[in-house]
């Protein structure tokens, strides 16, 4: 990816996170994700527009929420065919008013664990830790 808008944002809010490959999910009146991998001299995207979007709706104050779930290099189970499956680390915030504003662990396992429709609790799933999310400095991304 080269430096750009985009390059600067996700500058942003990798800093302070570990771990090389992510899932990035952002909700905008429809969810779109795309894989995104740390590499020393910046960020694979899968899909650029999904980071674009992201961008286009900090930059212009719009709601979204963003949940990254991050891949770590420990084994939560093994599938029946001998794939292992990583833990995963989800966290996530609120972008509102040009910020993003970091989730707790607490709201993130209230999101993911409880039915939308019934309010009934759901089971966690089995290999994710439920974290949450560091602030992230938007200064740089703003001068911009």
């Amino acid at each position: 990816m080269a430096l750009s808008l985009s390059h600067v944002l996700l500058s942003a809010l990798f800093t302070d996170l570990p771990h090389q490959n992510h899932i990035l999910t952002l909700h905008t009146g429809m969810a779109r994700s795309t894989a995104i991998d740390r590499r020393a001299d910046g960020f694979e995207v899968e899909h650029p527009e999904v980071v674009e979007r992201l961008c286009t709706a900090l930059a212009r104050g719009d709601l979204a929420s963003v949940v990254l779930r991050s891949f770590t290099d420990q084994v939560s189970h093994t599938r029946p065919d001998g794939v292992e499956i990583p833990m995963k680390l989800v966290r996530g915030w609120v972008a509102s008013d040009r910020t993003l504003y970091p989730l707790d662990e607490a709201a993130m396992f209230d999101a993911h664990c409880m039915d939308a429709a019934s309010g009934e609790p759901l089971s966690p799933e089995e290999g994710v830790i439920y974290t949450g999310a560091p602030e992230v400095d938007l200064a740089v991304f703003h001068e911009n």
